[in-house]
């Protein structure tokens, strides 16, 4: 290689410096005053002409923010519910706090509602059943947790989750004919007066069919939140030399 040949090599700061003023995150030229968007998140702008890495401004805000810009370092809240941008030398990140949406309608993490018979708790990851409502002889509604069992006269109502199948929860109510066949109810005869005459006569008061169950309605014990990502990272240069 001759000297004339050695002269006509671009130096690593030529091409560094180029006519760029910045560098974006992919190493793409950028002008004095741009500003952009990168990875739909990550906002950047270039300040200056030095040909070095821009200038990071904040983050862009999920559809569900209606992508606000949220500056670097900041949060901010809608719809009640929190979006936040920070940095430090080793990274960027997005995050948003979690929610479920049943209905249209927008729970926080740690919220129970009702839907239909069912009674929800919201969690990062979904929601789940945690009980059953009925509606006893006044009209009001009464909360079963599962496993337990409510009456209403010779109505009974369950909530349970299936044997063979424990991933769903059932809520059923069926006419159980008789008060005999009520554990919770205590009937007790007089030991030196005879059977109590107040009550049918024995064989009146055998169950002689499968009861009758009028409501039945089961849903999946869990259901998964669906949304996406509800962070996002992203590590700069710094980070790996941790």
């Amino acid at each position: 290689m001759t000297g004339d040949k050695c002269d006509n090599l671009l130096t690593d700061d030529d091409i560094h410096h180029g006519d760029c003023d910045c560098r974006d995150w992919n190493g793409g030229c950028r002008r004095n005053g741009e500003k952009w968007l990168d990875d739909d998140t990550w906002v950047y702008s270039c300040n200056g002409k030095d040909g070095y890495q821009s200038e990071f401004l904040g983050c862009q805000g999920s559809d569900r923010s209606g992508k606000v810009l949220i500056q670097a370092g900041d949060n901010k809240t809608i719809d009640g519910f929190w979006f936040s941008c920070s940095h430090n030398t080793f990274r960027l990140k997005y995050e948003e706090e979690p929610r479920c949406v049943v209905n249209d309608t927008q729970y926080h993490t740690g919220d129970l509602f009702r839907e239909d018979y069912f009674q929800w708790l919201c969690l990062e990851s979904g929601r789940w059943i945690t009980g059953c409502y009925y509606q006893n002889e006044t009209k009001h509604w009464i909360l079963l947790k599962i496993g337990q069992t409510g009456y209403n006269g010779l109505v009974k109502h369950v909530c349970d989750q299936y044997d063979d199948y424990p991933g769903r929860v059932q809520y059923y109510a069926e006419v159980i004919f008789s008060l005999m066949v009520r554990k919770d109810v205590p009937i007790k005869h007089p030991s030196n007066k005879g059977k109590n005459t107040n009550l049918p006569q024995l064989i009146d008061n055998r169950l002689k069919e499968t009861p009758v169950r009028w409501l039945h309605t089961n849903a999946a014990s869990f259901i998964i939140n669906n949304e996406g990502f509800k962070s996002k990272i992203r590590y700069l240069p710094d980070s790996r030399q941790m």
